[in-house]
This record gives C-alpha cells, sequence and structure tokens, in this order.
C-alpha cells in the first residue's frame, strides 16, 4: 500500500508540475501579447500626431512583428486623436487603446482669443462655456510673423515644401492669420458633438488635424 500511495502521489506532483509549467507558459503569452499591443498602439497614435505621418495602420503592424506578434486589427483613421488595437502572440490576443491629446504636445500660440473673427469668437465663447472645462483652446489668430515661424519648423521638419504643406499652412495662406480658425485641446471629438447640437458655425475641414476648426464658408 506505501508503495502504491508513494506512486500516486509521485505521479500527482508530476501532473501538477506540468501544469504549473503550462499556466506560466500562458501567463509568458499573454504578457507578451500585452506589450505588443500597447506597443502597436502606441505607434499608431503617434503616427496621427501633429508631425507624424499618415498611415498609423502600418505602424501598428510594424511595432506589432517586432515584440513577436500580428495585427488582427487597427481601428485607427488618419489624423485620428484615438487608436484601438488587437494584435495575436500564437493564440494568445491582446487589444489595446492609446488616445492622444494635440494640445499637450502641440501647443501652437498663446491661448488668446485676441484677432478672432467676431463670428468665431462668439461661437468659441459658447462652445467653451458649454464644454465646462473638456474642451481648451491651444491656437488662435496668429500674426504673420509666427506663421512664418511655424512653416520654417516644418520645413526643418520634413525637409520640403510638400511635406510640410500636410501640415502648416504656407504664411500669407492660413486661416489662422485672418482669425477664422482656431485649434482646439482636449475632448475635440466632443467639441464636434457641441458644434451640432448647438450649431454653431465652425466645422472640420482637415481629416488630418481633428482640433481645427474654422469658420464655416471660409474656405
Amino acid at each position: 500500500m506505501t508503495v502504491i500511495l508513494a506512486s500516486v502521489a509521485t505521479s500527482l506532483a508530476l501532473l501538477l508540475a506540468g501544469f504549473g509549467a503550462e499556466i506560466a507558459g500562458t501567463s509568458a503569452l499573454r504578457a507578451r501579447a500585452q506589450l505588443a499591443a500597447d506597443a502597436a498602439a502606441l505607434a499608431a497614435v503617434a503616427e496621427s500626431a501633429p508631425h507624424g505621418g499618415l498611415d498609423p495602420q502600418r505602424q501598428a503592424n510594424a511595432m506589432a512583428r517586432a515584440n513577436g506578434g500580428r495585427l488582427i486589427e487597427c481601428l485607427c483613421e488618419p489624423g485620428g486623436t484615438a487608436v484601438q488595437v488587437r494584435v495575436a502572440v500564437e493564440d494568445i490576443v491582446a487589444d489595446a487603446r492609446a488616445t492622444l491629446d494635440p494640445a499637450a504636445l502641440f501647443p501652437l500660440v498663446a491661448t488668446t482669443r485676441t484677432g478672432l473673427h467676431p463670428l468665431v469668437d462668439r461661437a468659441l465663447e459658447q462652445l467653451l462655456s458649454v464644454a465646462a472645462g473638456r474642451i481648451t483652446l491651444t491656437s488662435g489668430w496668429r500674426s504673420p510673423a509666427r506663421q512664418s515661424a511655424l512653416w520654417s519648423e516644418a520645413l526643418r521638419r520634413h525637409g520640403s515644401a510638400e511635406a510640410a504643406d500636410d501640415w502648416v499652412a504656407r504664411p500669407g495662406t492660413s486661416m489662422h492669420e485672418h482669425g477664422l480658425a482656431v485649434d482646439l485641446g482636449g475632448d475635440v471629438e466632443h467639441a464636434a458633438d457641441l458644434i451640432r447640437q448647438l450649431g454653431l458655425p465652425l466645422h472640420r475641414p482637415l481629416a488630418h488635424e481633428p482640433w481645427h476648426f474654422e469658420l464655416v464658408g471660409s474656405s
């Protein structure tokens, strides 16, 4: 009987050891999958940031592969402020989400409303009041000198006028210089919803700059 019990105990110990190893292996895979998903989401949202490119899915895919995973899904619009990805490592799947506040990364000018067109100023005043702190003004009117400085910086960063055009208007052509545009920070999707609900004369003409709003009919 003692020999039988000892044999059973040994078998049980080996079974539990194998089970523990399997759990540890699964946990390690889950950790790897989550790391790959987090990295892919961050890479994608960075690609949508000011001075980023316009292909967040490509960046998400590259980062997932660099971390040993494969990209299954990427809800990432070029120029968007939030992305969501799904990545697999072997048969383990992980999800990750990353968001971007352009105001925190790229505050263009002081938050002044001086120089704005009266219609833009009144719409902005109403919008900020109703938003109750969820939306901020990060860029309003810009002087020609300020626009020239931004254009020079974009040329330096991107290396050509064609590439710089994707992010900064050339001096003399920016709606900011005419007081007809504002850049908003915080929850810009909430801002867009409020503008529709309140019937304010503002719209978003640039798909890759969701924080940029202009007076309706100005462009």
